[in-house]
């Protein structure tokens, strides 16, 4: 006759212990590297499904100076500006060419 008792859940509890023990990497630094690549495909897709013909304007600084950027998907032109107010000026002539 067996003198052990056997508990149902305490086995199921170190089961669920040891598993958890094996995940436990994937929810650490190792994951980092798979965590970002994920990351960056996501946005790449969603630019990709919502960019459509939108202009996009951004700055950069250099050598001190502030240059604006705006590109344009339709023609699939990338033009620089040296202030904000050339850029609003392109904008509202560019629907007139």
């Amino acid at each position: 006759m067996n003198n052990t008792t056997h508990y149902p859940n305490h086995d199921l509890e170190q089961d669920r212990q040891r598993l958890e023990t094996l995940v436990k990497p994937i929810h650490g630094f190792a994951d980092l590297g798979l965590r970002k690549l994920l990351t960056t495909v996501g946005e790449k897709t969603m630019k990709f499904l919502t960019s459509g013909n939108d202009l996009r304007i951004w700055q950069r600084t250099s050598n001190g100076r502030l240059i604006w950027f705006a590109h344009d998907p339709i023609t699939n032109r990338t033009r620089s500006f040296t202030s904000e107010q050339d850029v609003r000026q392109w904008l509202d002539n560019r629907y007139y060419e």
